[in-house]
């Protein structure tokens, strides 16, 4: 941080860490009983890369170390770069605590090795009662969660969100959850990759 951002009070955010993201473990029973929300078996994370030798070795140790996972846990997973240029790791399974576990293990990467700026968000995808998709997001930079709800789906064109279903699912989960306060930060995000 400079002398002006010092003077002005600017900061630059400073990622919470990826901790957090086990407190979607805990609350997995509540999201299945209490709301009839079914983990798909997908989670991913999404991060800017940075184009230098170093994150591309980062990524190499990563991607040795998450087919490990594949092999004991049996998550699969998959990298891709968006049309923003975004880079995601989507990862895939029956066994919802062990995506959990996957996801952490890949953004505690990013974050010991010097990249924690570069995380964006994870997201857990769910369906609900009636067979809509819906999703948790994890704001790495903010450490918090919230819900994003689509009317249809993640591809829809005039892209409509279920504003009151979120605002119920985040009071109904805000004991389980470290839930965002601030809604204007509830970031949709369309087009998901998966």
């Amino acid at each position: 941080m400079g002398l002006l951002d010092t003077l002005f009070g600017r900061q630059k955010p400073v990622p919470v860490g990826p901790e957090r993201l086990f407190s979607m473990s805990t609350a997995q029973t509540t999201l299945e009983v209490d709301q009839n929300l079914t983990p798909v078996g997908i989670a991913a994370m999404c991060f800017k890369g940075v184009a230098s030798a170093p994150f591309a070795q980062m990524q190499r140790d990563l991607d040795q170390l998450l087919h490990l996972a594949e092999r004991d846990d049996g998550i699969t997973y998959r990298a891709y770069k968006d049309d923003l240029g975004y880079s995601w790791l989507i990862f895939e399974g029956k066994d919802f605590q062990a995506l959990v576990t996957t996801l952490h293990v890949a953004s505690r990467t990013l974050l010991d090795e010097g990249y924690g700026s570069q995380l964006l968000f994870a997201i857990f995808a769910f369906k609900d009662a009636n067979g809509h998709s819906l999703y948790w997001m994890y704001n790495y930079k903010r450490g918090f969660f919230y819900p994003f709800v689509p009317q249809t789906d993640s591809h829809d064109r005039l892209r409509r969100r279920d504003n009151p279903e979120e605002l119920r699912l985040a009071s109904a989960l805000g004991k389980e959850l470290p839930m965002e306060q601030e809604t204007e930060r509830w970031y949709p995000v369309w087009d998901l990759p998966f």
